[in-house]
C-alpha cells in the first residue's frame, strides 16, 4: 500500500474508494476505544476491551499494508511495505495498540491524500480519454440509425449537426460547420470545415450540418493513438527514476540495519519502531513519476503530444535546436508566383505536366502546385508509375513521357524556391514558388535566446538563396542549404556542444529526428511519420509552443531534483531524531506523510504552468 501509487497507473477519485471508507471505520474506532479502554472482558483478565477495539482498527488498517509486503516478499520484489509492516508487528508484539492503531491509520491516510494529489496531476490526460461521444447518427439506407460508436467501421457514412462531437475521423462529404479542435491541437478557436475537409474523433462542432466519411475509428482515430502513446508515456521512466530505482532497492535493507541497530544501543523497541516508520522513502519514490505525469498532462493540455519524461529532460539541458525550412520555419503553404516554359510550350502545360506527377504529394511544394493548376481551371490527370527521391524530387509517366520535378540548379535573387520540370531528361521549364515564414517565427527565436538556447540551426533541402533569405528574416544566423536526410543526420550526429533537438514534419526528416536527443514534429493531420518517429508532436502545428515546451521540461527536473532532494533530507533528519527518541511512531508516521504530501503536492504544481 505504501509506495505503492509511484506506478501512477490505478487511481480512482479517493472520497468514492473503499479505501476512504475503510479508513473511516478503522480511524473511527480509536476514539471508541480509549473512551472505554479500562473496561475489561471476563475470561481476558489481561485484555480490555478498548484494546481488541484497537486491534480490530489495526486489522482494518494495518493487514493490508502487511499483505501486500506478503505478497511483494512472494513475488521476490522488496517494497517500502515491509518497513510499516514490521512496525505494525512490533507494536501488536509489544502491546502498543494504540501507536499500531494511529499509525496504521495516519499512513493509509497519508497513501490516500498522495493518491488523490498524485491524481490531479492526470487530470488533462483523463480529459482526453473522455471526449469522444458513445454513440454515433450513422446514415443506412437513406435513413438515420443511432450506433455505438464502436460499431462504426471504415466507410460508414455519419451525419454530425451542430452541438455534436465528432465521433472519428473522417472527411466532410456535404454540408459546412465551424469544428473546435482544441482537444487535439489546444487551439480553441474554431476552424471552418466544407466539402474534403478533414475532421477528427474528440473536436466538437459549433455549428452547422456536415456528413461524414468514416476513415480512422476507435483506436485508430487521431484521439485514440494520442491516448495510446500518452498512456506508454506515463509507463516510461526518466533517467531521474531509473537512478531512483536503483537506489531505492537499497532502502528496506538500510533502514532495517538502522532500525536493529537504534535497538541495540538504546534497547527502546519504540525507537526501533519509528526508524522503521520515518524510514519509508515514498516521497522519493513519488517526485520522478508525479512530475513526469504532470508535465505530461499539462503539455497534452495545450496540444503537444509527448512520449515521454525523458525527452523533455533531454529537452530541458539541449544546447542546439536545428530546423527544417519548409512547413516548421515557414508556413509550409507556398504559393507559385511564376512559370517559366522552354521549347515552345505553354505556362499551362508546364503547369498541368508537374500538377500531373505531384497529385498525391503531401510535400507544400507539390500541393501548391496542383492546387494552382486547378484554380487555372486546369483538368488534372494523375501520373503513373509515381516514384519519389527523398532529398532530389519525384518522377512519373504522363502520356507515354517521363516527367521529373527536381530541385533547380538556378537561384532566384528574390529568395523564391525554383523546381525544374524535365520532360523525357529535357528541361521543360521551371516554376517558382515562395513560402513566408510564420508571423510567430522571429519571436520564437528571440525568446528561445532569452531561455538560454545557444545554436539556432536551418538544415534545409532548399537552394541556399531561399533558405538564406528565410533565415534573415526570422534571425537565425546559421543555416545549411541543400541538405539531404543523410547530411542533416550527419550534422546532428556531429554536434558536440551538448543536446540536440530537431524540429521538422515527421516525413523526409525522419532520419534527424530519431538521431536527435529530441526529435519535435511539427503537426499530426495527417503525417503518421509524425507520429512514429518524433519524440514529441505540436499538433496545432505552432512553432510559438516551443520556448514554454523548454521552460515545461527545466521545471519538470528542477522538481524533480528538488523533490528527490528534500525527500532525502526529510527522511535523514527523521531517522536521526527518531533513533534520538524526539519523535513517538505516531509523530514518525505524521512527518513521514507530511513530507511526503509536500513532495507529491511540489511536482503537481506542474499542471498549473502557464504558456506566457
Amino acid at each position: 500500500m505504501i509506495g505503492r501509487h509511484s506506478g501512477l497507473h490505478v487511481y480512482r477519485e479517493l472520497f468514492r474508494s473503499r479505501d476512504f471508507l475503510k479508513l473511516l471505520v478503522g480511524a473511527g474506532i480509536i476514539p471508541v476505544a480509549l473512551l472505554i479502554d479500562a473496561t475489561s472482558l471476563s475470561g481476558l483478565p489481561a485484555m480490555s476491551l478498548g484494546s481488541i477495539l484497537l486491534i480490530v482498527s489495526i486489522a482494518i488498517n494495518g493487514l493490508p499494508i502487511v499483505m501486500e509486503a506478503g505478497r511483494g516478499l512472494m513475488a521476490r520484489k522488496v517494497n517500502v511495505d515491509e518497513l510499516v509492516s514490521i512496525a505494525i508487528i512490533a507494536c501488536l508484539v509489544t502491546g502498543n495498540y494504540l501507536e499500531g492503531a494511529l499509525v496504521s491509520a495516519i499512513m493509509v491516510f497519508g497513501s490516500l491524500i498522495e493518491e488523490a494529489v498524485s491524481d490531479s496531476a492526470r487530470n488533462s490526460i483523463r480529459a482526453l480519454m473522455e471526449v469522444t461521444p458513445e454513440t454515433a447518427l450513422r446514415e443506412v439506407d437513406g435513413r438515420e440509425v443511432v450506433t455505438s460508436v464502436r460499431d462504426v467501421k471504415k466507410g460508414d457514412v455519419l451525419v454530425i449537426r451542430a452541438g455534436d462531437t465528432i465521433p472519428v475521423d473522417g472527411v466532410v462529404l456535404e454540408g459546412k460547420t465551424s469544428v473546435n479542435e482544441a482537444s487535439i491541437t489546444g487551439e480553441s478557436i474554431p476552424v471552418i470545415k466544407a466539402s474534403d475537409d478533414a475532421v477528427y474523433a474528440g473536436t466538437a462542432c459549433v455549428d452547422g450540418f456536415i456528413r461524414i466519411r468514416a476513415d480512422r475509428v476507435g483506436e485508430d482515430s487521431t484521439i485514440g493513438r494520442i491516448v495510446q502513446m500518452v498512456e506508454a508515456a506515463e509507463r516510461q521512466k526518466t533517467e531521474s527514476a531509473k537512478i531512483v530505482d536503483k537506489y531505492a532497492a537499497w532502502f528496506t535493507p538500510a533502514i532495517l540495519l538502522i532500525a536493529v541497530l537504534t535497538y541495540v544501543a538504546t534497547r527502546d523497541v519504540t525507537r526501533s519502531i519509528t526508524v522503521l516508520i520515518v524510514g519509508c522513502p515514498c516521497s522519493f519514490l513519488l517526485a520522478s513519476p508525479v512530475s513526469t505525469v504532470a508535465a505530461i498532462g499539462r503539455a497534452a493540455k495545450s496540444g503537444i503530444l509527448v512520449k515521454g519524461g525523458k525527452y523533455l529532460e533531454n529537452l530541458a539541458t539541449a544546447t542546439g535546436f536545428f530546423f527544417d525550412k519548409t512547413g516548421t520555419i515557414t508556413k509550409g503553404e507556398p504559393e507559385v508566383v511564376a512559370i517559366r516554359p522552354v521549347l515552345g510550350r505553354s505556362e499551362d502545360e508546364v503547369l498541368c505536366l508537374a500538377a500531373a506527377v505531384e497529385t498525391g504529394s503531401l510535400h507544400p511544394l507539390g500541393v501548391a502546385i496542383v492546387d494552382r493548376a486547378r484554380a487555372m481551371g486546369n483538368v488534372v490527370v494523375p501520373a503513373r508509375e509515381v516514384c519519389t527521391e527523398v532529398g532530389r524530387g519525384i518522377c512519373g509517366q504522363v502520356q507515354g513521357a517521363r516527367v521529373e520535378i527536381v530541385a533547380s540548379e538556378t537561384a532566384e535573387e528574390s529568395g523564391a524556391t525554383t523546381v525544374d520540370v524535365l520532360v523525357d531528361g529535357a528541361l521543360a521549364g521551371t516554376i517558382s514558388l515562395r513560402d513566408n515564414p510564420r508571423e510567430t517565427a522571429a519571436e520564437t527565436m528571440r525568446e528561445l535566446r532569452a531561455v538560454g538556447v545557444r545554436d539556432l540551426v536551418i538544415l534545409s533541402g532548399d537552394k541556399p538563396l531561399p533558405v538564406g533569405n528565410i533565415a534573415e528574416r526570422v534571425g537565425i544566423s546559421q543555416f545549411h542549404a541543400a541538405q539531404k536526410p543523410d547530411q542533416k543526420l550527419e550534422r546532428i550526429k556531429s554536434y558536440d556542444q551538448g543536446k540536440t533537438v530537431y524540429i521538422g514534419d515527421g516525413i523526409n526528416d525522419a532520419p534527424a529526428l530519431k538521431a536527435a536527443s529530441t526529435g519535435i514534429a511539427m503537426g499530426l493531420r495527417g503525417s503518421d511519420v509524425a507520429l512514429e518517429t518524433a519524440d514529441i508532436v505540436l499538433l496545432g502545428d505552432r512553432l510559438d509552443q516551443l520556448p514554454f515546451l523548454v521552460r515545461l521540461a527545466r521545471r519538470m527536473s528542477g522538481i524533480i531534483k528538488i523533490g528527490i532532494l528534500l525527500s532525502f533530507a526529510i527522511n535523514f533528519l527523521a531517522i536521526v531524531a527518531g533513533s534520538a527518541g524526539l519523535l513517538t511512531p505516531i509523530l514518525g508516521a505524521l512527518t513521514h506523510n507530511l513530507g511526503a504530501i509536500i513532495v507529491v503536492s511540489l511536482a503537481a504544481s506542474i499542471r498549473f504552468a502557464r504558456e506566457r
